[in-house]
């Protein structure tokens, strides 16, 4: 009898434990161009509101689109003399004043992309900015066995300038992107996206990081997850808070019309929730080498959606 007992209290040790290490909050560093659209700043938001993850940090990443040198507007902005990693940076920065969380570190991060437009190579240059060093040292305090987890919302340019200057991270680090089209069907990719274009060296040189644990959210699959104008501005209203103020006012902002693709938002909901996205192992682009990376090939953008305004009533709502 004492022998049966003392095995079931093992048992139930071990489930305790197991749920204990189960119940650890994923470490994770939010870099986002948030100055660009809207969905970053929901993304944001949604990944402070939550126990699966533990944001270490959010950090700013540029969006220099070529196109801002021929348009005299980007959104709101005047393209003159635009610093787009500085826009990013300020709603950073006003997005958490008004969450009350100016505690959480955010870097300021590169204002270019990795080397030159032509491509990168040995001896070309690495951008360096706060943010790539902070991403360094979080990488390097990761306890054993641990790994630090990345979400990139715009182009990677801050995690692989923090590779390229720190190759020796790579084993502390997890990457989540968002960019380049796949088709599930034919396992084809297209690099013709946002994302992509505004740093294509940053993304070659993780794509072809054979050592660094991959996850890719491409946009044909993130584009389920709209949200609707109307709707979202009389959600907002009836809350009364500085966030939801300014999650609202990003509408105008942004031009946006009757519906928004929330791209950012569907890559944090499937970190925080596995259970809401389709995750497929698939060859890397060809040109890439082809090795083995995690790839999302569908979400359920209903539970996203239902699960975003609940956390936000949840925290904001007196």
């Amino acid at each position: 009898m004492r022998r049966i007992l003392n095995r079931w209290k093992l048992i139930f040790t071990c489930l305790l434990f197991s749920f204990g290490l189960k119940a650890q909050p994923i470490p994770l560093i939010v870099d986002a161009d948030t100055g660009n659209e809207m969905d970053d700043l929901y993304a944001i938001v949604r990944a402070v509101f939550t126990d699966e993850l533990k944001v270490l940090g959010i950090s700013s990443a540029h969006f220099n689109n070529v196109q801002l040198l021929t348009d005299s507007l980007w959104h709101i902005y005047p393209t003159k003399g635009i610093n787009t990693v500085g826009i990013s940076q300020e709603l950073n920065e006003e997005l958490l004043m008004a969450l009350d969380m100016e505690e959480i570190p955010h870097p300021l991060g590169a204002d270019r992309m990795l080397g030159y437009a032509w491509g990168y190579y040995e001896s070309a240059p690495i951008p360096e900015a706060p943010a790539v060093d902070f991403i360094i040292e979080q990488a390097e305090q990761m306890p054993s066995g641990q790994k630090l987890t990345v979400a990139c919302l715009g182009a990677v340019t801050n995690v692989a300038a923090a590779l390229e200057t720190r190759p020796d991270i790579v084993d502390k680090l997890r990457l989540y992107l968002l960019g380049m089209f796949y088709d599930p069907v034919t396992g084809t990719w297209n690099k013709n996206s946002f994302n992509a274009r505004n740093d294509i060296n940053g993304l070659d040189q993780v794509l072809s990081n054979e050592a660094l644990e991959l996850y890719v959210m491409p946009p044909s699959t993130a584009r389920a997850l709209q949200f609707d104008h109307q709707e979202s501005l009389q959600k907002l209203s009836t809350i009364d808070h500085p966030v939801s103020e300014i999650l609202a006012r990003r509408w105008a902002e942004v031009s946006a019309g009757e519906s928004w693709i929330m791209w950012d938002l569907a890559l944090i909901q499937a970190i925080l929730d596995p259970s809401m996205a389709t995750m497929e192992k698939r060859a890397a682009p060809p040109e890439n080498g082809g090795r083995p990376i995690q790839v999302y090939t569908a979400i359920d953008n209903e539970r996203m959606e239902a699960d975003f305004w609940s956390s936000l009533q949840q925290h904001l709502s007196p």
